[in-house]
């Protein structure tokens, strides 16, 4: 059985929701929200779709972390557009993980000061408005 654009649309839609959702209840500890938004846009009349990842930390505004833009082609209806410009972005979000997680093993393997400091239970707080 065939699955039709406006199922499969759903179906992503709803995975990146949820994902979204668990995202934040997993961070609550960390005062940090994450949400997206899909939509079309339209700029010097071409016609496209973005999708934008955003966090909202506490105690700090909400802001846009990667931004996405896809122009979209005439013959491509906005259902099939938006279905095509989640998987990339799901694709994307995955693939950026894995290489993170491989960057750092690789980073933990060679740095002995970070190793140290791991075996020792240090913590290092990074703040990300600096």
């Amino acid at each position: 059985m065939a699955v039709n654009t406006t199922e499969k649309l759903k179906m992503i839609k709803e995975i990146l929701a949820s994902s979204f959702i668990l995202a934040t209840q997993q961070s609550q500890d960390r005062g940090l929200q994450f949400k997206y938004v899909s939509e079309p846009f339209t700029h010097n009349s071409e016609k496209g779709w973005k999708v934008l990842i955003m966090v909202k930390e506490a105690g700090y505004g909400e802001r846009t972390i990667q931004e996405f833009l896809y122009q979209r082609p005439n013959y491509k209806d906005a259902k099939h557009m938006e279905y095509e410009v989640l998987l990339n972005v799901l694709s994307t979000i995955v693939q950026t993980s894995i290489l993170t997680w491989y960057q750092t093993a690789i980073l933990l393997a060679n740095d002995k000061d970070l190793q140290k400091a791991i075996q020792n239970g240090e913590e290092n707080h990074i703040n990300t408005n600096e």
